[in-house]
């Protein structure tokens, strides 16, 4: 009887481990889904850039479904040196560093700091590089749903001009902080 009571006392052992084993395997793939340049995130964006690992807490860049509209940038003839990054990761950096600088109300940065798409607030005015991405990722596969206009990015370039990207043909422009209205695309990192 011993013996009997052993045996099934190992095999239902054996089974909560391997179900526990399945059952966070389930978890961590939950968890780490694997998205592909052009898919829907998260959020119901667009993923437009893939770093291929989580370092600095992110690996995705996902644009947003749809434009927030038109805004100016903002802060005409203020310098906000800290809103400068134009390389891929510094897009939140930058809107962070306009937000704090600039009291003008409704420009791009707080257009998309405003966002809330896929009930996330963690939506940011992409920087030169990532718009650049956005164009070369979404835009040219015909993904997205963008306009062939000019769109803001976060990077400054001086107290006077800023950074965007002229959709129709690529080009990255500077246009003027305070009176230019260029279209708004928010992006997350995630």
């Amino acid at each position: 009887m011993k013996s009997k009571v052993k045996t099934v006392s190992l095999i239902i052992a054996m089974v909560i481990a391997i179900g526990s084993g399945v059952y966070f395997a389930n978890e961590i793939n939950a968890q780490g889904t694997t998205y592909k340049i052009g898919d829907k995130g998260p959020a119901g964006g667009w993923i437009f850039y893939d770093k291929g690992n989580n370092s600095g807490g992110w690996r995705y860049l996902e644009a947003a479904p749809a434009d927030q509209g038109t805004a100016a940038w903002g802060c005409f003839r203020e310098s906000i040196p800290a809103a400068r990054g134009i390389a891929i990761g510094t897009g939140k950096a930058n809107t962070a560093a306009i937000i704090k600088s600039c009291g003008e109300a409704g420009i791009a940065a707080r257009v998309v700091s405003a966002y809330r798409g896929g009930d996330k607030s963690d939506w940011f005015l992409p920087s030169k590089d990532e718009l650049n991405l956005i164009y070369t990722n979404l835009y040219k596969a015909g993904v997205g749903g963008f306009s062939a206009d000019c769109y803001w990015s976060s990077s400054e370039l001086n107290a006077d001009f800023a950074w965007g990207q002229f959709f129709a043909s690529g080009d990255q422009l500077r246009g003027f902080k305070g009176n230019s209205h260029g279209l708004v695309r928010a992006i997350r990192a995630f």
